[in-house]
């Protein structure tokens, strides 16, 4: 069996294997690749070199010897084609021989390809832009160098303050490394603070010094953020399932299968749990018992987590609406349409319920009758998840900008730059706004003038919203790792 070449004598940081129903967002990838200066293999880019040469021998020596990393754009389209199968059975063939990470799978669907493990952490290509797939992989490649951090144990909390003093602002207070990214946001209940990761495990780490409680492995990547109640945690994984633990040990108590991967971070009110599935349903389940007490079938991926006011859920689908739901039965109250997928999280105030399209537009729409009262354009796509406080709506967007907009008329108050794209959502504390940004900072803003109070660094793109308790906010990062940070 050939050994892979040592890293600096490697071809290629990354080779692209797609088939040509993707063509459309691989050319985008590769574009992004090419302005970010890094050396990667694109079929389209080498027909020249193509030209005569002998296809399996050359695409062997390609995908399994030639790069650092293989992108592979798993679609149902890529598991037909014969090429597609040459290049994956050479990458699979080197990702046996290599102790490192080699195959980074990019979801378009859930197709299942053989000998790829449906535990191994992928990106999914419909809510990751090019630009932040290549961000992803800058960040990759950047954590296979030589570093300190690498050989930390996975299972330490590393207190990174001296302990013969507070720790200053901005300072990491601790940190606890996790064996994938994460972008399952922490939630604080207790002096716990939960989390899920990519390596497929829900974790549960003490709040003050981030010492591990436990640890407990699910069947796939959990981005789901988990919800706490009643002594369980409640939170989805992309292995289908929606899990409940115990919150002191992490025993399981019960688990109940959708049909597919669960992104949807649940809500748990009043003995119900709500959560959303990418079987296009809305899934409604009895906290005590994990039954199914009803499910909302929508016309689209639920990706979008519910929100349940006045015995009414709301939640948004890829079916481009937000819709509003009888939280006793299930039955439609009303829908409002936006003009593209809505997988931003609603947040309800007053009459109003706010959340972002794809569309670029943030909408509030009244809670009754489902007709919108203003929307707001930002310059990109709106998939974080507004905060209301104070009568100001706060949300970010992927132009890069996070904005502050009267509640009751949609009016901008202000707007701030604090990155290249946005999609992590901002939390609201004692009259500052909290953000995490893909510029590897956490940033703290006046809630009512937008002026800047600090910026502390990350060292990684920050993927989730932060949980802000007493001076700690913890956030969790694209490097794998939750940090708790003193602002």
């Amino acid at each position: 069996m050939s050994v892979p070449l040592p890293e600096h004598e490697y071809a290629y940081d990354v080779c692209l294997s797609f088939a040509s129903e993707q063509r459309e967002y691989v050319e985008q990838v590769a574009h992004a690749l090419r302005e970010a200066g890094l050396r990667f293999y694109y079929a389209n880019d080498a027909q020249a070199s193509l030209w005569g040469k002998e296809l399996p021998e050359h695409l062997d020596d390609v995908y399994r010897r030639s790069a650092l990393f293989c992108v592979m754009f798993v679609s149902a389209a890529y598991a037909a084609k014969v090429w597609t199968t040459h290049e994956r059975r050479s990458a699979q063939a080197r990702a046996l021989a290599d102790p490192d990470e080699y195959l980074l799978p990019v979801r378009f669907d859930d197709t299942e390809l053989p000998g790829l493990r449906p535990t191994l952490g992928y990106v999914d290509a419909l809510s990751t832009p090019p630009e932040r797939l290549v961000a992803l992989l800058r960040e990759k490649l950047r954590l296979r160098e030589p570093s300190p951090q690498r050989s930390e144990a996975v299972l330490a909390a590393v207190p990174s303050a001296s302990r013969q003093r507070a720790p200053r602002p901005g300072e990491t207070v601790w940190r606890v490394t996790t064996g994938g990214l994460v972008q399952s946001s922490p939630r604080v209940c207790d002096g716990t603070v939960y989390f899920g990761s990519g390596d497929c495990r829900v974790w549960a780490v003490e709040a003050e010094t981030g010492a591990v409680r436990w640890s407990v492995a699910t069947g796939g990547a959990v981005w789901s953020t988990p919800a706490v109640a009643d002594g369980s945690v409640y939170v989805g994984s992309q292995d289908r399932n929606v899990y409940a633990l115990d919150a002191v040990t992490g025993r399981e108590r019960w688990r109940i299968t959708t049909g597919a991967a669960v992104w949807s971070s649940p809500a748990a009110v009043d003995g119900t749990v709500f959560v959303g599935s990418r079987d296009h349903h809305l899934y409604a389940i009895r906290a005590a018992s994990g039954h199914e007490r009803w499910r909302f079938p929508t016309a689209g991926d639920v990706d979008s987590s519910p929100v349940v006011s006045d015995d009414t859920v709301y939640v948004g689908s890829d079916d481009r609406c937000l819709w509003a739901l009888d939280a006793r039965t299930g039955r439609a109250r009303w829908r409002f349409r936006t003009g593209d997928v809505v997988r931003s999280s609603p947040a309800v105030h007053g009459r109003s319920v706010y959340v972002g399209s794809d569309d670029g537009f943030l909408h509030a729409v009244d809670v009754e009758t489902g007709a919108g009262r203003w929307r707001y354009r930002t310059g990109g796509r709106v998939r974080s998840s507004p905060a209301v406080a104070g009568g100001t709506v706060y949300v970010g967007s992927h132009d890069g900008n996070l904005y502050a907009l009267d509640a009751a008329t949609g009016e901008e108050r202000w707007w701030k730059r604090v990155g290249e794209w946005l999609q992590a959502s901002p939390t609201v504390v004692d009259g500052t706004v909290f953000l995490g940004s893909d510029d590897h900072g956490l940033w703290a803003l006046d809630a009512v003038t937008g002026e800047f109070r600090r910026r502390c660094e990350t060292d990684s793109v920050v993927l989730t919203r932060p949980a802000v308790f007493g001076r700690i906010a913890c956030v969790g990062g694209q490097d794998g790792i939750v940090r708790a940070v003193r602002v």
